[in-house]
């Protein structure tokens, strides 16, 4: 069965390497760059709160922003927003400059804009194009087919069995695209049906990007296949990743982004079906239905006692529960857009086609339904001078109530302030939420957060974080009402040639465990042109793990290589340590460290061309081979 899939690949990668010899006479393809340090630091941060999928889909966001960078001419203050990149401050510059001054032309022309001193020019210099808004909406731009074929294939080292996933997009300009994804998990054979354990598929089609009319509605986007939706703060329905997490500012925050195609490899977290996006400049709907597989534990023919979210379907009691029943979805979203004011409307109703088995007991007997259920949510969004308001409140059948609300500030480049509400009864079910939250779900908690994000002079940076949670139900293995609080201070130093440092202290607080203090020192230095050395040490009283990294890059970017050494000494699960680490493209590589012992990894990339690039990655669990084929159009 092994060698149907191996077959499967080698034929996937020929294509794609046909395709590129094919097409060779008409590349001119920018090389790929490795994630940013403050992207990293977010990654690693979400993973460490246990939102390990949502650090995942972050990851893969980023590297495809940064294999497709976004006109930042044609983005709106609502699609800047959702880009997760700039400030409120920076973004209404940004809206200020082109209101004044025309296009933004060039990275150099960005530095003139107020707020882009040249650690933000860092940050963004590899997400964002520059062309001019009559170059985009010209009707004699020549538009063509572009492809994109990835192939990942990873094997651990004291196991059998090898995971793979491949991945196919084609594109003609930016207005149609069809994308095809198969993944399989070490030791999954194939299905019935002689295909791979996962397969996703999409197409979509969004008009040429004009200008939009006030009053005429238009299309803006159709999506038939596998697609995610996110609207308001996460409330009612946020599918696929969610942007939140304890840190600056601007994370408090959701912008949502409609309906997008799905491309990750999460087996449990998207919709299945058709959904379609249309509107004025003001006023935008989206309408969306799905009927998707479920994986879940069957009792007799019609009721199910757990849903399973991990993918994995290696033995033939996990093959068995692969989408053993299915859920079906049907919904859409309003909003209208008052300028400084962006009201919001979610509905949504879905239910499983198997009864509601599940033991009931008393940290879930608030969270049980059956049969059909729903959502609706109301969502604002206002913007004065340098304040952003935001909140979301949703009622489900039962009727119980959820509500998120908060306000920031951003008064220039310098200071930006946010503090945010959050209070979700014990009873409020939302299968498909994934508003801000310490738990698994937006249910029995009410807590605050506040964060400040301060740079006093060129190259430093301040956070300061703050965090109170209180649960009135009781928990999973924590009987009757608990509460949470912690706190995190991080400094960071930025020198004009790359070299930084970070200090943080994060500190935390439980009701039934007691506190723990932990702290990270990172250090990075450009020795040279080529050469860069980094090293950290993080940790509390209970363990810790330090690492030193040796990097080396040509200047024309056909080779990077670098290579890892991390030690760690910690007493138990609970003290682990996570570090996020160099690795191939559409992987997960933010490790956690526990135990005593030593961990090591050796990573290459090769470009021997401007079309193609190759990663190879060789660490003590396991080693990881990656192709990237891109043909522009």
């Amino acid at each position: 069965m092994w060698r149907e899939i191996v077959g499967l690949e080698r034929a996937l990668i020929a294509i794609a390497i046909a395709l590129a010899i094919f097409f060779c006479r008409v590349l001119d393809c920018a090389a790929q760059h490795q994630l940013p340090h403050q992207i990293i630091s977010i990654i690693e941060d979400m993973a460490s709160s246990g939102g390990e999928e949502a650090a995942l889909e972050l990851q893969l966001r980023y590297e495809e922003m940064l294999a497709f960078p976004l006109e930042i001419n044609m983005l709106t203050r609502r699609q800047m927003e959702e880009c997760g990149l700039l400030s409120p401050f920076q973004i209404e510059s940004i809206l200020d400059y082109r209101k004044e001054y025309g296009d933004i032309l060039s990275l150099s022309e960005l530095s003139l804009v107020d707020g882009f001193a040249p650690e933000a020019i860092e940050l963004v210099r590899h997400f964002f194009r520059f062309s001019s808004l009559q170059a985009i909406a010209s009707p004699y731009v020549e538009e063509g087919f572009s492809h994109r074929f990835s192939a990942k294939v990873r094997k651990k080292l004291k196991s059998e069995g090898v995971s793979f996933t491949s991945k196919y997009k084609i594109e003609y300009g930016r207005r149609i695209s069809a994308g095809l994804t198969l993944d399989s998990d070490a030791g999954e054979k194939l299905t019935p049906y002689h295909h791979p354990d996962f397969v996703s598929m999409h197409m979509a089609w969004s008009p040429r990007e004009v200008p939009l009319d006030k009053k005429k509605i238009k299309f803006r986007k159709v999506v038939l296949g596998d697609y995610v939706a996110r609207f308001g703060q996460g409330l009612a329905l946020w599918k696929a990743f969610p942007v939140s997490f304890f840190g600056t500012p601007s994370s408090l925050s959701k912008r949502g982004s409609a309906i997008t195609p799905y491309t990750s490899t999460d087996e449990s977290n998207f919709l299945r079906g058709a959904g379609a996006t249309f509107g004025s400049r003001e006023m935008e709907c989206s309408l969306f239905a799905s009927y998707n597989g479920v994986d879940a534990r069957i009792v007799g023919d019609s009721c199910y006692t757990s849903i399973i979210t991990d993918g994995l379907h290696i033995t033939d009691v996990e093959r068995a529960t692969r989408n053993s029943m299915h859920e079906y979805l049907f919904g859409g979203h309003f909003s209208y857009d008052f300028s400084r004011l962006q009201l919001g409307v979610t509905a949504l109703c879905y239910g499983y086609d198997k009864c509601n088995a599940r033991r009931i007991r008393e940290y879930n007997r608030y969270q049980m339904y059956d049969g059909i259920w729903g959502n609706l949510a109301l969502d604002i969004y206002s913007s004065w001078r340098s304040f952003r308001f935001f909140a979301e409140v949703a009622i489900d059948l039962r009727p119980a109530a959820a509500l998120l609300c908060g306000l920031s500030w951003n008064p220039d480049y310098s200071l930006e302030m946010a503090l945010m509400l959050r209070a979700y009864g014990k009873g409020y079910t939302a299968t498909h939420a994934a508003a801000y939250s310490t738990l698994s779900g937006c249910y029995n908690q009410y807590g605050t957060t506040a964060s400040i994000k301060y740079i006093p002079s060129r190259g430093w940076t301040m956070h300061l974080s703050a965090e109170y949670s209180a649960y009135p139900w009781s928990r999973y293995r924590i009987d009757g009402p608990s509460w949470d609080s912690r706190a995190r201070i991080d400094i960071l130093k930025e020198s004009q040639n790359g070299s930084q440092l970070q200090m943080r202290l994060d500190w935390r607080h439980k009701s039934e465990s007691g506190s723990t203090l932990k702290g990270r020192l990172h250090a990075r230095a450009t020795l040279s042109q080529c050469w860069t050395l980094s090293a950290r040490i993080e940790g509390g009283l209970k363990g810790f793990a330090t690492y030193g990294e040796l990097g080396f890059r040509t200047i024309d970017r056909r080779w990077d290589i670098c290579a890892r050494g991390t030690y760690y000494n910690t007493e138990d699960w609970k003290s682990r340590v996570y570090i996020y680490e160099r690795g191939v493209p559409q992987s997960f590589s933010v490790e956690n460290y526990y135990g005593k012992g030593w961990s090591w990894y050796f990573l290459m990339k090769w470009s021997p061309a401007k079309f193609a690039d190759l990663w190879f990655k060789y660490s003590k669990n396991y080693c990881a081979f990656f192709i990237l084929i891109t043909i522009p159009g």
